[in-house]
């Protein structure tokens, strides 16, 4: 009898274990008002249901409020994949999902189909299609198959090759293997520099036509920018080199200016903005200096007055000129003058030394030009 209520007592606890764990865990069914809206190809649920408000803006609700929509929603996502067919592979679950049914937008635009070399858009224009060679051919010559390319076509090369012909209109002492190893490095370069131009056609970057000119011819300014790289290729950078007559350095190849980093340290740019500030400050002004600047100028305005001279460069009547304030300073400082005139002031100089003509202060002559009183 005693364990008989041991067994009832054992069964009772576990039973209450049971109802404690069913009570923990949630059911897998989602109810809502409004139907949710499923798209699986995606995996992507929609809940257009209304949200509680008091839930949502009280701090102490919203947590657990919106933890238990994102694991309704995801509970139902979940039950809808597993009712798609699925098949077993290494111990693995894998499931087919269907066609999507909303319109995504890319991340990244749709990449563009690579851009045809010239030899591709020749050969598709022409209708060419590309034919598998064989790798060796028959040599007629050597009597033997050769491959197409490699060590081995170098060697059958130089054994049918080992002498040429060196025709009438070139130098007889030139050598002509040489001559053919420098055009076939040239070929070399030509199909190497052909590459790197689809390339940067296929990337839509500017090759620039210095050196070679390729379809379209070089411009004037393009020309210009090679025979600047070409001065500084020298050894000592174009130090020696001499410059052409009239010849025009080409613009925007000078030395680029570099900005001053505005952020990190702030006492590097007072110490420099003290420098510009030191450089703007003007000296203390010197007054003997100003005074007899001042008092020049006066004089010079006093003596235009009474000449009558005019500040405007024009022609008088007479065909002369009218003294202009820069004639009258370059006579006072002995500069300027015309030399006719520098002739006409020694004659008068000379004749006043011999007593042949007399120029009194206030007197006007003949040779002046003035109407005053002779005598």
């Amino acid at each position: 009898m005693a364990a008989t209520e041991d067994q009832l007592a054992r069964l009772s606890k576990v039973k209450d274990i049971i109802t404690k764990a069913s009570q923990e865990l949630k059911s897998i069914e989602v109810n809502r008002e409004i139907d949710l809206e499923f798209d699986v190809g995606n995996l992507l649920v929609t809940d257009k249901n209304t949200l509680d408000e008091e839930a949502v803006y009280d701090p102490d609700t919203r947590p657990a409020y919106l933890q238990s929509l994102a694991r309704d929603g995801i509970q139902a996502l979940m039950s809808k994949v597993w009712d798609l067919p699925s098949h077993t592979e290494d111990n693995a679950v894998f499931v087919t999902l269907p066609k999507t049914t909303t319109v995504l937008p890319r991340e990244k635009p749709v990449p563009k189909e690579k851009a045809l070399t010239k030899w591709e858009q020749f050969a598709r224009d022409k209708g060419l299609t590309k034919k598998k060679k064989d790798k060796k051919v028959w040599d007629h010559i050597l009597k033997r198959w050769v491959p197409r390319f490699g060590m081995k076509k170098v060697q059958a090369d130089k054994e049918k090759n080992w002498v040429k012909e060196v025709p009438g209109n070139v130098d007889p002492y030139e050598d002509m293997f040489a001559k053919e190893k420098e055009l076939k490095r040239e070929r070399v370069a030509k199909n190497e520099y052909q590459r790197l131009r689809n390339i940067a056609k296929s990337r839509k970057l500017k090759v620039p036509n210095v050196g070679v000119t390729g379809n379209d011819l070089a411009t004037s300014k393009d020309l210009g920018v090679a025979m600047h790289h070409s001065r500084f290729a020298t050894a000592s950078k174009g130090k020696f080199q001499p410059t052409l007559p009239n010849e025009q350095v080409p613009k925007g190849l000078g030395k680029k200016r570099k900005h001053e980093q505005i952020t990190g340290d702030g006492r590097a740019e007072k110490k420099r903005y003290m420098e510009v500030l030191k450089k703007v400050e003007k000296n203390e002004l010197n007054l003997s200096t100003a005074v007899h600047k001042q008092i020049r100028e006066e004089n010079i305005e006093a003596d235009l007055a009474k000449k009558g001279g005019k500040k405007q460069l024009r022609r008088s009547k007479a065909g002369g000129r009218h003294r202009t304030r820069s004639d009258h300073r370059a006579s006072k400082l002995g500069k300027g003058i015309h030399e006719s005139r520098k002739q006409k002031i020694s004659k008068i100089k000379a004749k006043q030394e011999t007593g042949g003509l007399g120029l009194g202060k206030g007197r006007r002559t003949e040779r002046t030009g003035g109407k005053g009183k002779k005598g």
